[in-house]
């Protein structure tokens, strides 16, 4: 459950302000791109993958329910962001940083919750 400032935020930014649904992502773009990295192996793919993910959440705002936290929200976001680069052709690359990739691109993986 979110607290209570956070709620109003999220309420303003379900309601389209655009400058409080930067001030609400910008604190976890790090963290983010340290993820999106981890899972592609490419600082550049990172990047691009972290826009994508505020991109997203930007579009699907209103599918927020708070029924966890806002950074969890985000890191789902960015986690599906992630898997759908890697399930891409390999000729076309994420960016820059797969497009010569050895490797096949990993499955999605459905960890049980609780």
């Amino acid at each position: 459950m979110i607290g209570n400032t956070e709620e109003a935020v999220v309420a303003a930014v379900r309601e389209g302000d655009d400058s409080t649904f930067g001030e609400l992502v910008e604190p976890h773009r790090r963290e983010l791109q340290v993820h999106c990295y981890r899972m592609l192996g490419s600082l550049e793919d990172s990047e691009d993958l972290v826009q994508e993910t505020f991109l997203r959440a930007w579009r699907n705002r209103q599918t927020f329910e708070g029924r966890s936290s806002f950074r969890a929200w985000l890191y789902r976001i960015a986690t599906n962001a992630c898997l759908d680069a890697l399930d891409r052709p390999m000729s076309a690359g994420v960016a820059h940083g797969t497009a010569g990739r050895v490797c096949p691109p990993a499955g999605r993986v459905t960890v049980p919750v609780g």
